[in-house]
């Protein structure tokens, strides 16, 4: 007689899930890895650009426009 070998219970359930999200978190897992190199590009071209002042004038910050002036306030007014 033959005993039977084949996972029952959790051990056949998880092998299962595996099966099927295994590979889907591995795709996963490199999208992401992809997308974290990419952002590690971005930020070293943005680190060297400040460092070696090549950024053109467009990107440049805007001057602040200038505050009105205030009168000063009589105090004398509002005292009694």
């Amino acid at each position: 007689m033959i005993a039977d070998t084949a996972p029952a219970g959790f051990e056949a359930q998880f092998q299962e899930f595996v099966y099927y999200a295994g590979p889907i978190i591995q795709l996963l897992y490199w999208v992401v890895m992809i997308i974290a190199a990419l952002w590690a590009v971005l930020l070293i071209k943005r680190w060297v650009d400040f460092q070696t002042r090549t950024h053109d004038e467009a990107a440049a910050p805007v001057l602040e426009a200038e505050k009105p002036k205030r009168e000063p306030i009589q105090v004398e007014e509002f005292v009694e």
